[in-house]
């Protein structure tokens, strides 16, 4: 109540009704605003109560989501190994790792890899990643001029996971590229030259040869890499497959590449002669270094997985069982 209206009423007197009456309506519209305010911070009160709750529920909420999302994480045990998958109580088919391993520790932290492939050694990528392909070339026939001999085409396979920050020399803007997978169309050949397969259009042009991804990459092993072990030939490329990590896979020369040590991958920034083939005296723009150890396991491999299979000892049994003996006299 105002001072004005605190002074009226005093001023009126009980027995003057037209007074009494002015009174208690300023009487009853002072309680009804003071209702009003009362009610305002009540429901003002409850509303943002409500907001806290149902703010907190949200935020355990979010929280059980994402320790039930990552409790539900598999590390490459519980994915990949019978023992591991026995212990974490998993069934079903799963997929089988083919492939040699050596990784930087932050490579494993990031992708729960086993620890006792880190080898911090590795330079110039966080990861490799060798194994035997039998489906890249396909099966190939015509061996020791028997046109139906027929046999798969051995590939032997590097993976490579690379920091970024690297900055390789790509030769194309496209993210992705791939020699995988490619089957029926692999046979077709146009009758019109100029009727050329898109995936041509995917790899970049050097004289006479389409190079994918990267145009000038090689390896090299020994004291100040004086030997050369052919090139590391691309099939397949993905620009950021994870975020700030570039992949490469790539084929080297069976069974030699393994048998070498200090062997390193260089990736050259391309120098062109005038045909547009890629010269000789290109620089270096990036080098993976790899552990001995790791190429020691792949040693190993070769000879279980590559050799008993390869070319080499199919030559050698055949020239086992024509190769008449020597009569004796």
């Amino acid at each position: 109540m105002t001072y004005f209206e605190k002074a009226l009423k005093n001023a009126c007197k009980k027995t003057d009704y037209n007074c009494k009456i002015v009174v208690q309506k300023m009487e009853l519209t002072t309680m009804k605003k003071a209702a009003n305010t009362t009610n305002f911070k009540t429901y003002t009160k409850a509303f943002v109560t409500g907001v806290l709750v149902f703010g907190l529920l949200g935020i355990t909420n979010t929280s059980i989501a994402i320790a039930n999302q990552n409790s539900t994480i598999d590390n490459y045990n519980e994915r990949y190994t019978p023992q591991g998958r026995k212990q974490a109580g998993k069934r079903g088919t799963y997929r089988k790792d083919t492939n040699v391993w050596v990784y930087t520790s932050v490579f494993a932290k990031r992708f729960g890899m086993p620890q006792q492939w880190i080898d911090d050694d590795l330079k110039g990528a966080e990861a490799l990643a060798y194994r035997l392909d039998l489906d890249v070339y396909g099966t190939k026939c015509g061996y020791f001029s028997n046109v139906e001999n027929c046999r798969p085409a051995t590939a032997c396979v590097l993976d490579m996971y690379i920091d970024d920050k690297a900055n390789l020399p790509w030769n194309n803007k496209a993210r992705y590229a791939s020699m995988y997978g490619r089957k029926s169309n692999a046979l077709l050949w146009p009758q019109d030259p100029n009727d050329k397969p898109a995936y041509l259009y995917r790899r970049t042009k050097r004289g006479q040869q389409y190079k994918l991804g990267l145009d000038s990459t090689g390896v090299v092993y020994g004291e100040n890499d004086k030997w050369g072990l052919g090139t590391y030939d691309i099939l397949e490329y993905d620009r950021d497959i994870y975020k700030n990590l570039d992949y490469l896979s790539g084929s080297v020369i069976c069974h030699s590449f393994g048998e070498e040590r200090d062997v390193k991958i260089n990736i050259d920034n391309p120098v062109f002669r005038k045909d547009g083939s890629v010269s000789m005296k290109s620089t270096l723009a990036h080098q993976i270094k790899i552990p001995n150890s790791f190429m020691g396991r792949i040693e190993v491999y070769d000879k279980a997985q590559y050799e008993p299979n390869s070319l080499f000892k199919a030559l050698r049994d055949r020239l086992s069982t024509t190769t008449k003996p020597k009569s004796s006299e």
